[in-house]
């Protein structure tokens, strides 16, 4: 994939994660000069694995992966370590439920009588 394809924001919130990580200076570090490049690198790994990417949804997700990876590593990390850091799409709020019609609720009601006269009879 090319750096053209991928999202704009995606490869910004993937270039914040980099520098966060080079600011560590960890074991295997790239150089400060590389960012561009290993960032470009890893937003294309982490289209390739995750599907559709939602900028709203998933930049919150991207950047507390990168705060839990930054957390956790003694060394740098290879990409697919940030899926081990990844939260959950927040889930969408749940539909309430909708109030029987009225006819509804004679059906439920005479279906309850007929069962509570079975009941009494046996």
């Amino acid at each position: 994939m090319s750096a053209e394809s991928l999202p704009g924001w995606l490869v910004a919130e993937v270039a914040d994660g980099i520098q966060r990580l080079l600011v560590l200076r960890l074991e295997g570090c790239p150089p400060a000069d590389a960012v561009e490049a290993v960032a470009i690198a890893w937003a294309d790994a982490i289209v390739m694995r995750g599907g559709l990417w939602d900028e709203a949804l998933d930049a919150p997700r991207l950047r507390a992966a990168f705060r839990a990876l930054a957390a956790h590593v003694t060394r740098w990390p290879a990409p697919a370590e940030l899926w081990q850091h990844m939260p959950a799409r927040p889930k969408p709020p749940a539909l309430e439920r909708p109030a029987p019609a009225p006819h509804d609720k004679e059906r439920i009601l005479a279906l309850l009588q007929q069962a509570r006269r079975r009941l009494v009879r046996s």
